[in-house]
């Protein structure tokens, strides 16, 4: 009897680790461009989403930057920047949906930052 209840817990352990790792693997992708167009180069900041954080650095005006994340479950886009000129300005936005793969433009002025999809 005691066999059966081991070989149980330990089949039921192998087939949840195998669902967490597929999931993880398998997640949708997301890609989001911030793109720089306030009239002073961003010194640097960081973008949260789906629980990742990306730290990214200088940013010249009219120019991009790349960062590429899993989308592992519901979430919105939290960004931080700070600019040459010392100031700072910090704004969540959008949702991400699980499930779905994204390609979003977060487009920075010099008073907030706007979504497109």
């Amino acid at each position: 009897m005691r066999y059966w209840q081991t070989a149980a817990l330990g089949i039921g352990c192998f087939l949840l680790a195998s669902w967490y790792s597929t999931s993880i693997v398998l997640g949708d992708d997301g890609q989001v461009l911030i793109l720089n167009a306030a009239t002073e180069p961003v010194k640097n900041g960081q973008l949260e989403v789906c629980g990742q954080k990306f730290l990214f650095g200088e940013i010249e005006q009219g120019n991009t930057k790349a960062i590429h994340y899993k989308v592992r479950a519901d979430s919105s886009y939290k960004l931080e920047v700070e600019f040459h000129s010392g100031k700072k300005f910090e704004q969540e936005l959008g949702n991400v949906t699980n499930g779905l793969d994204y390609e979003d433009i977060l487009t920075l002025n010099d008073r907030d930052v706007s979504l497109t999809r």
